[in-house]
């Protein structure tokens, strides 16, 4: 069976949107880890800039201590996002199986008897299972790092136009 990519749409919005403040909650931490680590690199540029160019090392101290600090809340908000991303995944995953489970439950007697308890099970478990790895993680991390190549091409059009 074989689904138009608009139904793909209506079925993933069905099973996020009660989820709705979680997920801008993710979109939210998503945008912060990108940012973050679009900053970092500035931060090293500015401490090699200034070893370079000064012999005064309070600077120095400064931006090492900001580097850390900024490097330790990019761990703390992968993590929230990880967590986040899990949970989602597996709220709107337990809802479709749920749902499967319910419509299975439904279906006459002639499909029970073609298709066996294990068969069932896996179907509904371990199908919707590949989906929630594949949603949380893959494509996840497909969209974000997506993001951050166009957040690098901006800051290197930014530094230098003719670089990015």
């Amino acid at each position: 069976m074989e689904l138009p990519i608009r139904r793909y749409g209506d079925l993933m919005f069905e099973y996020l949107y009660p989820l709705r403040r979680k997920v801008g909650l993710l979109a939210g931490l998503i945008f912060t880890t990108l940012a973050l680590q679009l900053i970092n690199p500035q931060i090293i540029r500015s401490f090699i800039d200034t070893a370079v160019s000064t012999s005064n090392t309070q600077p120095l101290i400064w931006a090492g201590v900001l580097f850390l600090a900024t490097s330790l809340l990019l761990q703390i908000v992968g993590v929230a996002a990880t967590y986040v991303g899990e949970d989602v995944g597996w709220q709107s995953t337990n809802q479709l199986r749920a749902d499967l489970a319910r419509h299975c439950l439904r279906l006459d007697m002639s499909f029970h008897n073609e298709h066996t308890p294990g068969e069932m099970i896996e179907r509904i478990d371990g199908d919707v299972t590949e989906l929630a790895t594949f949603f949380s993680q893959f494509a996840l991390n497909l969209i974000a790092n997506g993001l951050l190549l166009v957040g690098i091409l901006i800051t290197l059009a930014i530094e230098d136009w003719r670089v990015g």
